[in-house]
């Protein structure tokens, strides 16, 4: 399967942006002018080379050099592919995400393998009733930008097969995803990799980034596309001691690689 699809949600791939490149969103207008060269040079020939002259000219265009640096960066820096810090910040909350990620950093406790950070004797404590297991985090710019990215395919997807494809393999980094009908407004989507475990960042936001349909039920399993375990006339049959078994996200402790 390409790592492109495309869909109501516009082209998706791995690593690229739907919405064009940071150079697309660039319009020339000459900028950045140097207001003071641009002044003396409008000034006739007759006071080419006085200084003085030249100087106390130039000397009224710094402010107006700075605005038009404030304007090119109005310009050039505002937009998802450009924008940094606080101004990504403000497109998140046009948007509608947040940089902070509730509940994705697990703390470590004494506990069983199929827990989130779970460890063993003399490895950690045991959890005290009602203390947190988790706690949150904040997204750096790269990956803030990818989930306003992934954010706005959601707000405009219609939960049809080829979205739900598009955006699961462009928010998990994955390619091979694939959609079966189960009938009865179900469905199961299975993404091609067996990595993702409980302590995966991914793990997460799987739930979060699937477009459902108005009482569509969708069901996430894990799989490895090229060796599926299955029988004959489902056609992805591979055979015991070469198929894996398709896995929920929750079952998968530890990850098969």
């Amino acid at each position: 399967m390409s790592n492109t699809t495309t869909g109501v949600i516009g082209q998706l791939a791995i690593g690229i942006s739907p919405i064009g490149t940071a150079q697309d969103a660039i319009i020339s207008f000459g900028f950045p002018h140097i207001h003071s060269e641009v002044a003396w040079s409008h000034f006739l020939a007759q006071h080419v080379g006085k200084q003085y002259t030249e100087s106390y000219v130039k000397a009224f265009y710094p402010p107006l050099d700075l605005l038009d640096q404030t304007q090119y960066d109005l310009l050039t820096k505002r937009g998802i592919l450009t924008s940094e810090g606080v101004q990504l910040d403000g497109v998140g909350n046009i948007v509608g995400i947040d940089r902070e990620l509730d509940n994705s950093v697990f703390i470590p406790f004494f506990g069983f393998i199929s827990q989130p950070a779970g460890k063993g004797f003399n490895q950690a404590r045991i959890r005290h009733d009602r203390e947190p297991y988790a706690t949150s985090r904040t997204m750096g710019d790269v990956e803030y930008r990818q989930a306003i990215l992934n954010k706005i395919a959601l707000n405009n997807a219609h939960g049809t097969a080829n979205d739900i494809i598009t955006i699961v393999n462009f928010a998990l980094g994955v390619t091979g995803t694939t959609v079966i009908d189960m009938m009865d407004a179900e469905a199961s989507l299975l993404i091609n990799d067996l990595t993702i475990t409980t302590a995966d960042p991914r793990f997460a936001i799987i739930d979060k980034i699937i477009p459902r349909a108005a009482g569509v039920r969708i069901w996430p399993e894990l799989v490895n596309s090229a060796h599926t375990f299955g029988f004959q006339n489902q056609g992805i049959y591979f055979g015991f001691n070469v198929g894996i078994l398709a896995r929920r996200p929750e079952s998968n402790v530890p990850a098969i690689p």
